[in-house]
Formats: C-alpha cells, sequence, structure tokens
C-alpha cells in the first residue's frame, strides 16, 4: 500500500481529508521532489496538484496520485464541495501562520483541523521504511564511510577543527553526498567534553582525542556517523574511557531487534557503561530514527515509550563527557530485523591513532 493510500486509510470519515504541503512530506509521499504543489488525500480519491512547471514530469513519475495542474484555491475549494470534505486535517508542526490564514479564508466550506493528529500520522508512517528507503540510508552511510576513511589519511597534528570539519565536508560532497543534513562538528582536547560545539580554530594536540561527527545525503535520505580518533599517544584514563564506550555501544546493538521497548538497548549500553565505573559520565541517549530528516521518531532512551518496529532506521550512538577533561562519543547507523539489526557503518569501533 503506498503512503498516500495509507494516509486515506487514516482518515476517520468519508468527509474528511489530508492536505499536505510541506516539502518533506510531499517528497516522501510521491517519492520524487516537488518543489510547489499540494496534496489533498481522501478515502475516495487522491490528488496532487502542481504548477505548470512541473506537471508534465510529475504526471510520469507519481502513480497512485490524480496530478493535475493547480490553478489556486478555487480548484481547490470544488474538489472539497465535489467530495464533501467538511473537515480538513493539516500539518500544524509545518504550516506557517499566513498560510493558514489564506487557506482558512479560500476553504471556507470546510474546518481547517489544527491538532497534531496529521503531523504524528506521518511521523509513524516515516519511522518504517520500505526496502528503497534502507538501501538509500545504507547508500548514504557507505559515503560516511568513504570520507571518514579518506580523512584518516590527510588530518595531521596542527591542523585546526575548523580545517578539518571543512576537509570532511568537501570529502562527503566529492565521494557523491547530496545536500548534507549538517556541517561536520569536529571538536578536539577539552572540547570533546562539551556536546555540539562549533568547529573552533584551536589546532590538534599530541595527546588529544578528536571527535568527528558528520552527515551526508543520498536521494534525500539521511546517514549520520561519530567515530573518536586519538591524536598520538593518550593516557591510560582516556584508552579505558573508550574502551567503555566502544563496548557499550556494541553491547547496545546487539540487544536492538524489533518488538522490543525503547528503554531496553539504552539499559544495556548504560549498564556496560557502569560496569566500567564510568556511567556516571553518560552525555546521550541511545538512539533515535533517521530517514528524510537527520533526526527522527522513534527516540531510544530511559524516557521512551516505543515498541520498536522492523525496519525501522537508528542513528545509534554512546558517548561520555568529562567536564573539562575529555570526551568520547561512537556513532553508527543501524537498521532493525526481526532477529536484531544491520549494521549499515563499515568503519571499525577499535581505537584509531592519527
Amino acid at each position: 500500500m503506498s503512503g498516500a493510500q495509507t494516509l486515506a486509510e487514516w482518515l476517520p470519515d468519508e468527509r474528511s481529508a489530508a492536505l499536505i504541503t510541506s516539502p518533506l512530506s510531499l517528497r516522501y509521499l510521491c517519492k520524487t521532489p516537488v518543489e510547489n504543489g499540494l496534496i489533498l488525500a481522501a478515502k475516495e480519491e487522491r490528488f496532487l496538484l502542481v504548477s505548470e512547471r512541473e506537471y508534465p514530469s510529475l504526471a510520469e513519475k507519481v502513480a497512485d496520485l490524480k496530478v493535475q495542474p493547480f490553478r489556486g484555491g478555487k480548484q481547490l475549494l470544488e474538489l472539497l464541495v465535489k467530495y464533501g470534505i467538511k473537515r480538513i486535517f493539516i500539518e500544524a508542526d509545518k504550516m506557517t501562520v499566513s498560510e493558514y490564514r489564506l487557506f482558512k479564508e479560500q476553504l471556507h466550506y470546510a474546518e481547517l483541523d489544527v491538532s497534531e493528529e496529521l503531523s504524528d500520522q506521518l511521523l509513524r508512517m516515516r519511522s518504517v521504511k520500505t526496502d528503497s528507503e534502507i538501501i538509500a540510508v545504507g547508500n548514504a552511510q557507505r559515503i560516511c564511510d568513504k570520507a571518514y576513511e579518506r580523512l584518516l589519511g590527510t588530518a595531521r597534528k596542527g591542523m585546526t577543527e575548523r580545517q578539518i570539519a571543512s576537509l570532511l565536508d568537501f570529502y562527503l560532497v566529492d565521494f557523491g553526498s547530496g545536500p548534507l543534513p549538517f556541517s561536520a562538528m569536529v571538536r578536539s582536547g577539552e572540547n570533546t567534553a562539551l556536546p555540539h560545539p562549533k568547529p573552533t580554530d584551536r589546532p590538534i594536540r599530541e595527546g588529544d582525542f578528536l571527535i568527528l561527527e558528520f552527515s551526508a545525503s543520498y536521494d534525500g535520505y539521511c546517514a549520520r556517523m561519530c567515530r573518536t580518533t586519538a591524536v598520538g599517544e593518550i593516557s591510560t584514563r582516556m584508552d579505558n574511557a573508550y574502551n567503555a564506550v566502544s563496548c557499550a555501544i556494541s553491547d547496545g546493538l546487539r540487544a536492538l531487534r524489533a518488538g522490543i521497548g525503547g528503554k531496553v538497548a539504552d539499559s544495556v549500553a548504560k549498564a556496560t557503561l557502569n560496569a566500567w565505573n564510568v556511567d556516571q559520565y553518560c552525555s546521550v541517549n541511545f538512539a533515535h530514527g533517521i530517514g528524510l530528516e537527520p533526526v527522527e521518531p522513534p527516540y531510544l532512551g530511559q524516557n521512551s515509550s516505543s515498541i520498536l518496529k522492523a525496519n525501522t532506521v537508528l542513528s545509534v550512538s554512546c558517548g561520555i563527557s568529562i567536564a573539562g577533561k575529555f570526551g568520547v562519543k561512537i556513532g553508527d547507523m543501524a537498521s532493525l530485523t526481526e532477529e536484531g539489526c544491520v549494521d549499515f557503518t563499515a568503519a571499525t569501533k577499535s581505537l584509531l591513532h592519527i
């Protein structure tokens, strides 16, 4: 069943419809970018209304929606009257106030439902990926792995965090990434204990940890990864901290599978950190969803009430931060199955030195 059909099944009755206006949701439901358009989905029929310029190509690409050139609010109002639509669910988290006012004025025949119900439903649908979506995420992750491997051969002591971040972003694009979901976050030395600082002009030095957190996209789908490397020789305390995080994320990944609660893998990872006596420094929840956006539901942590489903793709991470000293973070990409999970990230979790 297509996304548009699933959305139609979700509607409470024949007199309801969903109005999709955000580029992100249009991309998801149409399986191709839509620059200027909207979807009106009812139980009886589903329409994609687009600009005259986009109409010829989208009419060929989009099979499960009736594609029509969009000629303004009057055309939309006529569809509401024709199908007896009296209630329209909107994307309350995406629609601007000015857009809401315009639609309310143009579509006076029906009530606009400003609850979060449609937005929540779209997020639930997006959290379980199709095979083609999983392939796209896997391709994005391969770009991350290639860029990381190349950086390991070029990063040197004395380079600044900003220089390394710029190199990493260049490598990601050079290996085929679409628009980067976020710019590389590079931190070194005492900065590794900070959560998400911007790269600075601090040069990396002997004895530092260097945290590299970066992302790529492929066909609109995101992947992200994180690795901590050592600059030269590091202290025994730092080495033990790294091993603790490496073991914790590996144990958490082994616990992941469809059907478990969102707290389980997080608890397993934190139990491993506890065994290494560093759990008090834990700085992140274990995982969150990823797809068309770099951060999506579900969220895996001690406050999670989610039951995980097969074909959910997760950005998995584990980290510790010791204020004023150093931090460690490792992050992978994984897809859930009934038996466990598939880790898309090829890069080793063993500590590497540059």
